[in-house]
């Protein structure tokens, strides 16, 4: 039954009903030429969801990551140490400040690996949320935890070529590994592991000889208005030194990952907008096709806006199921790209949660592109009087 026939049964139902059908009719006729189209919406739609999904992932995992690991409202950092200890015993004893941790960073070399020191105070280790996979925190001197990334057992001893900086010279210091940490920012690869090996405060700085200094202060004040008066009176006070707010490294994560939200927008505007020019080719040659029933439609008194509306109607229909399928391809499907790479061995364990708003997400891009594929073939039926189109046909 064609959509003219469905149309001149339903003369006596309401204008809503006659659109519908008018529109349901063509989809079903043209069933196989706008199934190819909803899956080119459906793919563009799938992409940017996943790369969403990923971005969003990520960005969670690190943020969660960062406020682990530094815990502080603000870091002070220098390349030497000379951070003397008494100054963090002030910074505890200030009335605005409810911690402050002195450790020692630095680096060195384990059968050619590079790898970051870590010494912190044992009375306050749980500060430093250590993410233990197997064993025991340090106890002691030369006891250690280290980074699964060196692939050490609880048990093992490890020697370490330690670059002491500003105090001269190489050392070489003796662990005995007893604890095994998860990799610090476990879902990224490569270039974002440190291979950290904890240590003793007291037991390093003895090793190294850097008597009662330490090269980094973790800040954290009893109400975040003291932050920026702080951060400023270090930064004038200690001018060799770094310091760092948490918000300002948050701010930057941010920045990064907003450069790569653009790259992913880019990728998939390429994607949506081939679903858009699919669109506009597939409904421009189906209003050709139908000139003949949108004439007799206007003969008969139709308006040309409910034709348009019910052309209209099938662009939407087919894009909020394009919109659906796509959001559901595009969540499952970076779902599944994580477990190959993780089966492949790449670390990428980063939980992937599904949001509403990528529904919100799909939807609006699939319709926007959709509409925008039909606007100009829309355009067009609109504008053509019943005597033109009949003349097409002649």
């Amino acid at each position: 039954m064609g959509a003219l026939d469905k149309y001149i049964k339903g003369c006596g139902v309401e204008a809503v009903d006659h659109v519908l059908m008018l529109a349901l009719g063509d989809l079903k006729s043209r069933a196989l030429r706008y199934l190819l189209t909803a899956v080119a919406i459906g793919v563009g739609v799938a992409l940017l969801v996943a790369l969403t999904a990923v971005s969003d992932a990520t960005r969670a995992y690190v943020e969660q990551t960062l406020y682990k690991v530094y815990p502080a409202d603000i870091m002070m950092y220098s390349d030497s140490i000379n951070i003397p200890q008494r100054l963090v015993d002030l910074l505890q004893r200030n009335p605005a400040v409810s911690g402050a941790e002195g450790i020692i960073i630095t680096t060195g070399v384990v059968n050619g690996q590079v790898v970051s020191i870590v010494g912190i105070p044992l009375r306050d280790v749980d500060y430093f949320a250590i993410d233990l996979k197997e064993g025991r925190l340090p106890s002691s001197g030369g006891e250690a935890v280290v980074e699964e990334s060196l692939a050490a057992r609880p048990g093992d001893t490890i020697t370490i070529k330690v670059y002491s900086g500003a105090l001269g010279g190489e050392r070489t210091v003796t662990v005995k590994v007893v604890g095994v940490m998860r990799s610090f920012l476990r879902g990224f690869i490569g270039a974002f592991r440190l291979n950290l090996v904890v240590v003793p405060l007291d037991w390093l700085q003895e090793e190294l000889g850097a008597g009662p200094f330490v090269n980094a202060v973790l800040i954290t004040l009893r109400d975040k208005g003291y932050v920026t008066p702080f951060y400023k009176t270090l930064k004038e006070t200690f001018r060799d030194a770094q310091v760092y707010t948490q918000e300002a490294l948050l701010n930057t994560v941010s920045q990064v990952f907003n450069a790569l939200n653009f790259v992913f927008t880019v990728i998939s505007a390429a994607a949506l907008a081939t679903a858009a020019v699919t669109t506009f080719a597939v409904m421009s040659i189906t209003a050709r096709e139908r000139l003949r029933e949108f004439g007799l439609l206007k003969a008969v008194g139709i308006s040309s806006s409910d034709i348009v509306v019910s052309v209209a109607v099938e662009v939407a229909l087919l894009s909020v199921a394009a919109g659906i399928a796509g959001a559901a391809l595009g969540f499952y499907g970076a779902t599944l790209v994580k477990q190959i790479l993780i089966g492949m061995g790449v670390n990428f364990d980063v939980p992937i949660e599904f949001k509403l708003r990528y529904i919100a997400l799909a939807l609006s891009a699939s319709l926007a592109v959709a509409l925008a594929g039909a606007a100009s073939p829309l355009y067009r039926v609109a504008k053509l009087r019943p005597i033109e189109i009949l003349q097409l046909w002649r």
